[in-house]
């Protein structure tokens, strides 16, 4: 009986420290705005103030060539009256240890049967006129000069030195248009059909990787044996047209052959390789007309000569914001910076129509930073650089807080100063651009649980202007002061 009591009595103590517990828990959720406040001497106040900031337009040049899809055409830009063209190289993948069947037919001498070989560039978007034609060529790659994951490669490479110098003719011409017309309306507006560029190849092409396959299977143990040994890749060099860019997601080289099944009966097979994000797909980009567009909207040392700023991609032009750095913290020295937000907005296009798509996103990098952050392939971490969405609605792109970029580039200044021994003028006219950053158009990628994982260079057709330039920009600053 006594141990019952006690036990009884213990139960009603843990009651009693849960309910205590609970109710404490409680009038917390009520107001928590005093947590972390010791007492009524210890006092957080803060302050709002306003500041100017200065932007212009800046050249952007050549760029990291890195993306996921290939780009190929040409179009104008009535807004900036810039022409935009695009063609690439691709390298194609093998699964490992790609095989044939055993019982591949053969002709007459032994060697592989290839019953015909064809490219397709696949593309879910496109921009410009869909019957407007273009013309392709198409160039295979040299084996000893094989474009290298470990080179950083730009907008601006020229692709034809990386063609076979023992066949320097097309591979294959082509005339398409985006909307193939030789296929029924009905199947290109099927669920089923996917647009594609449709480049039939001679048989010998495919022949010649089917006879490596027998004879030598180990080039096709993974991508690099095969691109190394077999087969390169392509160069699609644009020939001629205007009016049109392809957004192509895949390129597809398949190759037909036949093989007997154990009842000797001929059944039909396909070869197929692919350039997927496991190999190199590098785009060239040319702008026609970005100097003469910067010529009017700059004057010669630089500085804008109208109340906006252009953004435009692929490679184009940047919007450069100067941040009022030293004004922010003038009189603020002890204190910290909760948030510091800008917001920027876009002016409506002044043609009557354009073809080219408002920025989706935007990349806010220290200008002294931004090749390094493309070429070493980083993500916007929130304290240098940051990525803001297009709004429609407000037709806006707000960087809600950049205070950690505010704090670090103050407190980096009065380091360099302090070590070096500078006045604050010194230090302004050794490092210029220390207070400069830029935004450029990006396309982004996030992860199953939204997490930024990739942020490369906008190769669409977009372009943009924004509100700046000879007219000057607000920020919001958010002050917090400890006071004992």
């Amino acid at each position: 009986m006594i141990r019952n009591t006690s036990l009884s009595l213990m139960n009603i103590r843990y009651a009693c420290i849960g309910l205590f517990a609970l109710l404490l828990c409680a009038s917390c959720a009520d107001d928590t705005g005093s947590i972390g406040i010791p007492s009524d001497t210890d006092v957080i106040s803060s302050s709002v103030q306003t500041f100017e900031y200065s932007t212009r337009s800046v050249e952007l040049g050549a760029v990291v060539a890195n993306s996921n899809k290939s780009y190929f055409g040409r179009m104008h830009d009535d807004d900036t009256d810039i022409d935009v063209s695009a063609e690439f190289l691709a390298q194609f993948h093998t699964l490992e240890g790609y095989t044939l069947p055993e019982n591949i037919v053969k002709n007459s001498d032994g060697t592989v049967a290839c019953k015909g070989a064809e490219l397709r560039l696949y593309f879910n978007t496109y921009k410009g006129d869909g019957a407007n034609p273009m013309k392709m060529q198409v160039f295979e790659l040299d084996k000893d000069n094989v474009i290298s994951e470990e080179k950083t490669y730009y907008t601006d490479l020229d692709l034809s030195t990386f063609v076979n110098p023992q066949r320097p003719t097309p591979v294959v011409e082509k005339t398409f248009t985006a909307e193939d017309q030789t296929v029924s309306e009905d199947l290109r507006t099927s669920d089923d059909y996917t647009a594609n560029v449709h480049i039939p190849l001679n048989a010998s092409e495919g022949q010649r990787i089917l006879q490596m396959v027998v004879d030598h299977p180990e080039y096709f143990a993974d991508s690099y044996q095969f691109i190394h040994h077999v087969f390169p890749g392509y160069y699609f060099k644009l020939k001629s047209g205007n009016g049109t860019m392809l957004v192509i997601d895949v390129c597809v080289l398949n190759i037909y052959f036949q093989y007997k099944d154990a009842n000797d009966e001929v059944l039909e097979g396909v070869a197929r390789f692919s350039a997927t994000p496991e190999v190199i797909q590098s785009t060239r980009i040319e702008n026609r007309g970005v100097a003469a567009l910067m010529s009017s909207i700059n004057d010669a040392q630089g500085n804008p000569l109208h109340p906006y700023t252009y953004l435009t991609s692929p490679a184009g032009i940047g919007t450069e914001l100067t941040l009022p750095i030293d004004d922010i913290y003038q009189g603020h020295e002890t204190d910290s910076i909760s948030r510091a937000r800008i917001v920027l907005t876009r002016l409506n296009s002044e043609g009557s129509s354009t073809l080219f798509d408002t920025p989706t996103s935007l990349l806010m990098v220290r200008c002294s930073s931004r090749t390094a952050f493309f070429e070493q392939r980083e993500v916007a971490d929130g304290i240098t650089s940051f990525v803001s969405s297009f709004d429609a609605t407000a037709n806006t792109y707000t960087f809600e807080n950049i205070n950690r970029l505010v704090s670090s580039l103050y407190h980096e200044k009065q380091s360099i100063m302090q070590r070096d021994g500078l006045t604050s003028d010194q230090y302004d006219a050794t490092y210029a651009d220390w207070n400069r950053v830029v935004l450029v158009p990006v396309v982004t990628t996030v992860n199953s649980s939204n997490i930024l994982t990739s942020v490369q260079n906008d190769f669409s057709l977009c372009s943009a202007r924004i509100v700046g330039g000879t007219q000057a920009q607000k920020m919001q600053v958010i002050y917090s002061t400890f006071k004992k």
